[in-house]
């Protein structure tokens, strides 16, 4: 029985608060800079015109950033999308373009101490016979110093979500170097991949493709190691822990 209940996970969906336009709200104010990060690694990836995203060219980037995604997006759900996370003293914060996703379909959910965020991706071929769905899935294993508890989220008018968890309070900072991994972690990195798919005779298919990443016994979020880590070190650690999914069906309308 104990070993039953060990097993059971805990979720709660968590409040979406609709906002205005990113830039324009002040309220994301404290992400805009991670944002601004996210869109240049797009570019940086994908345009050869050397474009750097600041102030003054925020609107031109975000532009070729936004041609980008829209000849991408149907090649890879991930590839082109804008994503930044950071941690910082204990808080856990990600930024992320959700702009093609259906706000109807998006969910955000705390299980036991990871976040999932969920959606759905439609688009209709040019003719309009047909039209793909895609399912949008995300998960980020929480610092052990974020307080899992007070997760808030936030969608801009323009379709930026932000995740954002407070460093839990009455927490010990002085751990030592490498004590603190994610959950996933393992004595080496793994990666892991599967995919499935099906067919039938009314034109449906579907397919599922997962990707798991889990950092290595070496990757650690104290405060201690922090101060030693680079920057290049830590956004590593943190993409590690992504797992990413999606799930593709083309369905034939009616005539």
């Amino acid at each position: 029985m104990s070993i039953i209940s060990s097993m059971t996970s805990s979720s709660k969906i968590l409040s979406l608060v609709k906002r205005e336009s990113f830039f324009d709200d002040s309220f994301f104010k404290d992400s805009w800079e991670d944002f601004d990060k996210a869109v240049q690694g797009i570019l940086d990836k994908f345009d050869d015109t050397g474009l750097k995203v600041d102030t003054g060219s925020r609107s031109k980037c975000r532009d070729v950033y936004s041609r980008i995604r829209s000849s991408k997006i149907d090649e890879d759900l991930y590839a082109s999308q804008a994503l930044q996370i950071t941690e910082k003293d204990g808080k856990f914060q990600a930024v992320m373009d959700v702009k093609d996703f259906n706000p109807s379909d998006l969910q955000v959910k705390v299980v036991d101490d990871r976040v999932v965020v969920e959606g759905k991706y439609e688009k209709k071929s040019e003719d309009g016979s047909s039209m793909s769905s895609k399912s949008f899935y995300k998960e980020f294993t929480m610092p052990p110093s974020a307080d899992i508890d007070q997760v808030a989220t936030a969608l801009s008018k323009d379709g930026v979500l932000t995740v954002k968890a407070p460093k839990r309070e009455g927490d010990v900072a002085a751990r030592p170097a490498g004590a603190l991994t994610s959950s996933s972690s393992t004595s080496s990195s793994s990666f892991s991949s599967s995919s499935h798919q099906s067919s039938s005779s009314s034109s449906t298919i579907s397919s599922t493709k997962k990707v798991s990443m889990s950092s290595s016994s070496s990757s650690s979020f104290s405060s201690s190691a922090l101060g030693m880590e680079s920057l290049d070190d830590m956004a590593k650690d943190m993409k590690d822990r992504l797992v990413f999914s999606h799930e593709n069906v083309n369905l034939k309308l009616p005539q």
